[in-house]
């Protein structure tokens, strides 16, 4: 049989992530404010709307092609309006960091052991199956507010790779190497050799324009675009000042919402899967597919996050 078209792929996640979200929409307690992003989900079980609207119940993200898969990095943040990190924000994110390791060889970002072990840590943090707490109950502080620790080491990663990503600009001390500039309100703030980066936002910036290529630039402009838009919160004239208020939220103790780690998350997912050349994945993904058919299949080791224990069961469907 015909592989799906992959546009007719994004079309039916679309269509699965509005109608999970007016699903959702229509179950939540009253007591919940609309605008409150703080409301999380920490359970082993489903919600109706899980059962018929998150993408993993209809589609194995093993088989997702890779163009579909950083779409999802972005689709996955509207589902913030009404809850969240769902599942399939977990299978998401089990996948990106399997793919960290099966490329560990053929990615020179990934190739470098503290990048990687950074990289994993963060997303071996978010997959904390939340049973853990049922045999360690001391865990329950780390499992239920993991969110915190999560953002921590998700903003020191992002600026890291931006800085080996902004190499020909700056160093990763955040000295400045070559002169940049960076839309502020009204006028340009100028970086020049000498001066310091302390604001991610304007790597961010730096990078979107410097390095990205034409399809992670598009990516990127949607990325702002939907958290934006969801969190009703400013891009400035550079884009990313919501990433930079996030963090100073963050490390001056304001109030911080869970989903604003897994936004952060989604971002770092999104540079890690450009990072993966489009050839290469199609050339492995039969190979990986093969390899992820069944859970019984796949060797238990720290390396292994892929399917994720948080529900194990629910892993893989069969699709006509």
């Amino acid at each position: 049989m015909a592989a799906k078209p992959i546009n007719d792929i994004l079309k039916d996640i679309e269509d699965l992530v509005n109608k999970y979200i007016q699903c959702c929409e229509k179950r939540k307690p009253l007591a919940i404010e609309p605008d409150d992003k703080e409301y999380i989900f920490i359970r082993e079980g489903l919600t109706p709307c899980d059962e018929k609207f998150l993408i993993h119940r209809h589609y194995n993200f093993h088989e997702l092609p890779l163009e579909v898969l950083r779409k999802l990095a972005i689709l996955l943040i509207k589902t913030h309006v009404v809850q969240n990190v769902n599942y399939d924000h977990i299978f998401f994110w089990a996948w990106t960091a399997q793919l960290v390791v099966e490329f560990e060889k053929d990615i020179i970002l990934f190739s470098d052991p503290e990048i990687r072990d950074e990289i994993l840590l963060l997303f071996r943090l978010n997959l904390l199956p939340t049973r853990l707490v049922s045999y360690f109950p001391e865990l329950y502080i780390i499992v239920s507010r993991h969110f915190i620790l999560s953002a921590h080491i998700a903003f020191s990663l992002l600026e890291r790779i931006l800085k080996l990503k902004c190499s020909n600009h700056v160093k990763l001390d955040g000295i400045v190497t070559r002169l940049f500039t960076v839309p502020i309100s009204r006028h340009l703030k100028s970086y020049k050799p000498g001066n310091r980066v302390n604001r991610v936002g304007h790597l961010l910036y730096l990078f979107e324009n410097n390095y990205a290529s034409s399809q992670l630039k598009q990516d990127l402009r949607d990325y702002r675009d939907t958290c934006i838009q969801v969190y009703s919160c400013k891009g400035g004239g550079y884009g990313y000042y919501f990433i930079d208020d996030w963090r100073n939220r963050l490390l001056h103790g304001e109030k911080f919402w869970s989903s604003m780690s897994a936004a952060i998350v989604n971002l770092i997912s999104l540079l890690l899967l450009h990072e993966i050349p489009l050839s290469l994945y199609n050339k492995r993904k039969s190979e990986l597919v093969v390899r992820f058919k069944t859970p019984s299949e796949i060797e238990s080791n720290p390396f292994i996050f892929y399917p994720p224990k948080n529900s194990i069961s629910n892993c893989f469907t069969t699709h006509k």
